[in-house]
């Protein structure tokens, strides 16, 4: 059986933003950390216009993050495939390949903070078939030799010959972003890894995240033998807040208040730039769920923590915590977010020790 992997998540989110040169330091002392602590990659997502994630373009970030490690693969989670011409985002990303020596892992989705779409002018409604259209142009820019494209959002009328090409053949591993039942489909049909998240299902599905995780995993199975495809060839990734020390009550509050400041900016965030009545067409579901989660109380990090969607606790809990949802959802990586909403160094180096010693190895 495959070693479980382990990696962490970066957000970059600087709640102080006096702090931003520091706190972008200590971000890429904590990657390098995690490379001498044995962990196998670093995570990292891009937004606009607030202080949820300063991370404004993941290229530029995971280029940085080349440069100041040797061996640990570097994600994407993800690339915002509608907020760029997908020339720019296929040359983009082979250059951080060539940057890296082949470490890129490219996980792509369709993004969701509404502030973002009307900023850049993009219609949110059409998302998803920006996504589809923008990766597939992205492929084929990295194994065909010259691309021409006729699409509904972008077209390259004459054959282009994009450079560099990635250094991993055919091309980088492909994740793509689930939540909804759809994009398990989705993603099996395209043959692509899994990226799964509990802050957004637990949004979505709050008590019950876990079952309906489960269910669409298995039906990404059924979905991948339709094809004659074997479901476990695909990685499956879950990004999760998660913080652990050797008192689980003193994790539990160290933690507290950093992840509900995350939550406070989801928030914030999802009602910027949204629709003052109605529901943006693709996003019906987490829109109207998550608007339900928030007025339920369900992002109290009480109940976040109750129901497992963020882990704060003593390495035994915790090692018991991840093995279910091994077991429940097939995970072949973790992405754990420890530095969330602006918490001290410290308190993230020691857990980031401690999650080496004590719980990965018994994962």
């Amino acid at each position: 059986m495959a070693k479980t992997k382990f990696g962490i998540f970066s957000l970059s989110q600087v709640p102080d933003l006096t702090r931003v040169v520091e706190a972008f330091d200590e971000d890429l002392g904590y990657f390098e950390l995690a490379e001498q602590l044995g962990l196998d990659s670093v995570w990292i997502a891009e937004h606009l216009f607030s202080t949820y994630g300063l991370v404004t373009s993941t290229q530029v970030y995971a280029a940085a993050i080349a440069q100041r490690t040797k061996r640990i693969r570097i994600g994407m989670a993800v690339c915002a495939i509608p907020f760029n011409h997908p020339l720019r985002t296929a040359s983009d990303y082979a250059l951080v390949d060539v940057l890296s020596h082949g470490r890129l892992d490219f996980g792509v989705g369709r993004a969701y903070q509404p502030h973002e779409f009307v900023g850049l002018g993009i219609p949110m409604d059409q998302s998803r078939a920006m996504l589809a259209e923008g990766l597939d142009i992205v492929l084929k820019c990295w194994t065909q030799e010259k691309v021409s494209y006729k699409g509904k959002y972008w077209t390259i009328p004459e054959p282009v010959e994009v450079l560099p090409k990635p250094v991993q053949k055919p091309h980088p591993p492909v994740y793509q972003a689930t939540i909804s039942p759809e994009s398990f489909e989705q993603a099996a049909r395209s043959g692509v890894n899994l990226q799964m998240a509990s802050p957004f299902t637990y949004r979505t599905y709050r008590e019950a995240w876990m079952d309906e995780l489960e269910k669409s995993c298995h039906h990404y199975d059924a979905v991948c033998g339709e094809l004659g495809r074997d479901p476990k060839s695909a990685q499956r990734m879950i990004l999760l807040p998660f913080f652990v020390h050797e008192d689980a009550a003193k994790a539990r509050e160290i933690y507290k208040t950093h992840v509900e400041w995350f939550y406070a900016k989801v928030t914030a965030n999802q009602l910027a730039g949204a629709p003052q009545s109605g529901e943006v067409k693709g996003y019906e579901l987490t829109m109207r769920e998550g608007k339900r989660t928030r007025e339920m109380g369900y992002l109290s990090f009480e109940k976040l923590h109750e129901y497992g969607a963020c882990i704060a606790d003593d390495p035994a809990t915790c090692i018991a915590k991840l093995k279910d949802m091994k077991r429940r959802f097939g995970i072949t990586e973790f992405a754990l977010w420890i530095n969330i909403g602006g918490i001290d160094k410290a308190h993230v180096e020691r857990a980031m020790h401690l999650l080496a010693k004590e719980v990965m190895p018994h994962v």
